[in-house]
């Protein structure tokens, strides 16, 4: 029996305060190519779907960077750009490409997939959407879990069943497992205890479903965001599209898809999981750009005097005795001694010096900006 058409779905949204100042409000981190490679986040990910598509992705963005991401397109009809009013989190989002899908092809299977991630083993991903390609047409909503590499405190986590008895058959022969349930962000005890159990996998959001399956259990859980959604899809591409969006889009209930239905769905039996062994990193702070960085020995430039000093952009670094990370392309020149683990934002209009350790305590001063009249800065 042929496979359902696949149609991935690109939510790109999120402000990244925790990558500031290089991702900006205007220039949210998922345009930003923060690997030295040429090629924004956005565009690796729609390289990584575009192989695996029946239908060009569905790329859903904040108005306000529509036309940015329709730059970045490799081609105008390379995807659909659906720009939403304002944020809603990510169910919104998602609730509507699959109405958009559902209304074209029934029976289509659409995965959602972040547009700010980084995947390096594209071979094992395609292999693990396909396994949950096939989960999906059973009626479930699947999600890809990350094997854990060590117990981190930033990531939601995955329980998978381990029970013979769980699921059925025709789910376990497609390779993915019936899930027991999310667990929100734990502490580093708490995620010690997961990593010992090897029952837990990273949760990165990242989910695969019948188009009309995700509605129908939507609209047993929020129906007015799923009636809300299938309204607006139903009046695209007409004249009256414009008005119905504005009309209902902000009714739609702010929800992540996690709490949404993820969480439901898994406590009713109804959600799998395709564990994976793919490199995976969802780059959210400083920290996991030098991370990536450091991997890529031939990423960025290396400044003279030291090896562990990695250069994106064409800041002039000299360092001694450093270990650091440098991001700037200002004409300063930049000279570090003595530093262990920094990271360095040199833009025209703000400095950044980051200890990578507390790298995720930066959104907390970002936040501050508008507190005190800084509000151009984000």
């Amino acid at each position: 029996m042929p496979q359902a058409p696949f149609v991935p779905v690109i939510p790109a949204g999120g402000a990244g305060t925790r990558l500031w100042p290089l991702s900006r409000r205007a220039r949210p981190k998922f345009l930003l190519d923060l690997t030295g490679e040429g090629r924004s986040l956005l565009q690796r990910t729609l390289d990584r779907l575009g192989p695996l598509s029946d239908r060009p992705p569905i790329v859903v963005t904040g108005i306000a960077h529509e036309h940015a991401v329709r730059e970045q397109l490799p081609a105008p009809d390379a995807a659909r750009v659906v720009a939403e009013p304002s944020a809603r989190n990510s169910m919104p989002a998602i609730a509507l490409a699959a109405a958009l899908v559902e209304r074209e092809e029934p029976e289509a299977v659409i995965g959602s997939f972040a547009a700010d991630h980084l995947i390096e083993d594209e071979e094992s991903f395609a292999r693990a959407v396909a396994i949950a390609r096939d989960a999906a047409e059973l009626g479930y909503l699947v999600t890809l879990g990350i094997a854990p590499t060590h117990p981190a405190t930033g990531f939601g986590y995955i329980e998978r069943s381990l029970d013979p008895e769980d699921g059925d058959e025709s789910l376990r022969a497609t390779g993915a497992l019936p899930v027991a349930r999310f667990v929100e962000k734990p502490d580093l005890a708490r995620a010690e205890q997961f990593l010992a159990t090897g029952r837990h996998l990273w949760n990165a959001g990242m989910f695969v479903a019948r188009a009309s399956v995700l509605l129908d259990e939507l609209a047993d859980q929020i129906p007015p965001l799923a009636r809300g959604a299938r309204e607006i899809a139903a009046a695209h591409d007409t004249e009256k599209y414009g008005a119905v969006l504005e009309r209902l889009w902000p009714r739609l209930t702010a929800i992540a898809i996690d709490h949404a239905l993820a969480e439901p769905l898994a406590a009713a039996g109804k959600v799998a999981v395709v564990p994976t062994v793919f490199d995976w990193d969802d780059v959210g702070d400083f920290a996991a750009v030098a991370r990536q960085l450091r991997a890529r020995a031939s990423g960025g430039a290396t400044a003279p005097g030291r090896d562990d000093v990695q250069v994106l952009g064409s800041a002039d670094v000299d360092a001694v005795s450093s270990r650091a990370t440098v991001y700037g392309s200002t004409d300063r020149h930049i000279a570090l001694v003595g530093l262990d683990g920094i990271s360095i934002v040199d833009t025209e209009d703000a400095l950044l010096v980051l200890a990578d350790e507390q790298a995720q305590d930066l959104s907390t001063l970002v936040a501050r900006l508008d507190e005190r009249g800084l509000g151009r800065l984000r």
